[in-house]
């Protein structure tokens, strides 16, 4: 297990990238290469961005250590993690990166609005979803969708998706299969499913605070420097959707994923940390703020995202662009806020702005954690080669061919990782 506290030399990690894909302790003559970048890639888009895009110019850095408590002593058990360490991790996070949601008092309630008994030719019974907050006299709604399968025996696991693109109502879920979100294929699968549009919950724009569920909560007043941003109250209405499977007598809440893609991504990491419930979250092309590393300044960087997407995250956050090496936490410690839970994490080779190499690499700097909580998890530096999976106990990682999105290749894999890990 590398040290955390070692420095990282770019170089070194160039080369680590670029050896052979190993299975045990010695390489195999004709296994596929560990994934590295295209470099026709990276210097078509070095010429067009004034990001970086070169291994080579990613600067040395050194990681913070996730299991050092700010005082500098270390914790050495698990319970120390759960007790100590992981809350101080999360108030780190909440007042650097995502805000701390309000502890205003609230209630919601469900409704349903339409039910589809025999969708899909009676594989699944599917639900149109009302959820309401109350503050007072004050209310504040908003859609989600769940199907649950009709040909499974006992409880199901669950997964809950957070849509950043559109929402998908009932009926076009049915007679529009869409892979970005291939329900019948979860459902055949034996998985209940169910998502949420991101803007119906918190507008993504920065100019929406008006009319999303920050500003409700706020009663309309501007949100305060360590109040949560856009992407704490998507992970927060996830957990609204998470409240409603509960009270789904067929679904084991136990052994429910979060799932998201890029911004929804981001969301997801966060809906699992300030959730204990969700069993398992899925990171899919995060980036910066999501699963990479914001000290390698490979791709998007700490700069451009806060500039561009300042509802996202807290002000503080915005201070260390450029200077993300005296960032007092990394992203690898937010995926151990999940730990003892299940994390994967996904990449796509056309992505670079999401800096493949350092979303994989910030899943193995986690791994500390996992290990000290008794939890397997990927330690092997190198990547794993290109469209295949890597799944060691609670952690598994993929990279497929193609650009930024959310595919069927990608949930097929994904399936195959919570099939090990919830069933």
């Amino acid at each position: 297990m590398p040290c955390l506290t070692n420095r990282f030399s770019a170089a070194l990690i160039s080369s680590l990238f670029s050896v052979l894909f190993t299975s045990g302790s010695s390489a195999i003559a004709d296994e596929p290469a560990a994934w590295t970048a295209n470099p026709e890639l990276v210097k078509k888009l070095s010429a067009k961005r004034p990001f970086n895009y070169d291994e080579a110019k990613v600067p040395d850095y050194e990681l913070p250590d996730p299991l050092r408590m700010t005082d500098g002593t270390k914790v050495s058990s698990a319970s120390q993690w759960m007790t100590k360490r992981r809350p101080e991790l999360l108030e780190q996070f909440r007042e650097l990166v995502y805000g701390r949601r309000p502890d205003t008092a609230y209630q919601v309630s469900f409704e349903t609005t339409e039910t589809i008994e025999d969708a899909f030719d009676g594989l699944a019974t599917g639900r149109s979803v009302k959820a309401t907050v109350t503050i007072d006299q004050r209310t504040f709604s908003f859609p989600f969708v769940v199907f649950t399968p009709n040909r499974v025996a006992g409880k199901t696991p669950a997964v809950v998706a957070i849509n950043n693109r559109y929402f998908i109502p009932l009926e076009k879920a049915v007679s529009e299969p869409d892979p970005f979100w291939p329900v019948k294929t979860m459902l055949e699968r034996g998985y209940a499913a169910a998502t949420f549009y991101t803007s119906h919950v918190d507008p993504d724009n920065k100019n929406g605070y008006d009319d999303g569920i920050r500003a409700f909560f706020a009663d309309g007043k501007p949100p305060a420097d360590d109040a949560w941003r856009s992407l704490s109250a998507w992970g927060w209405g996830a957990s609204r959707v998470l409240d409603f499977l509960s009270t789904v007598s067929q679904i084991e809440i136990n052994r429910v994923a979060v799932v998201g893609h890029s911004r929804g991504g981001k969301a997801a990491i966060w809906a699992a940390a300030e959730d204990e419930r969700f069993a398992i979250a899925y990171s899919n092309n995060s980036g910066c703020g999501g699963a990479a590393l914001s000290r390698r300044a490979y791709g998007e960087t700490v700069a451009r995202i806060t500039s561009s997407f300042p509802h996202w995250f807290t002000p503080q956050f915005a201070e260390y662009a450029d200077r993300e090496d005296e960032l007092p936490i990394d992203q690898h410690e937010a995926i151990a806020l999940v730990a003892p839970r299940a994390v994967y994490v996904a990449s796509s080779d056309e992505d670079l702005w999401a800096d493949p190499r350092g979303e994989y690499a910030s899943l193995v700097a986690a791994a500390p954690v996992f290990e000290l909580v008794g939890i397997k998890s990927i330690t092997e530096e190198t990547m794993p080669p290109l469209n295949s999976q890597r799944i060691v106990g609670q952690t598994g990682y993929h990279i497929r061919s193609g650009g930024h999105g959310l595919g069927q290749v990608d949930w097929d894999f994904f399936i195959a990782f919570m099939d090990t890990v919830l069933k």
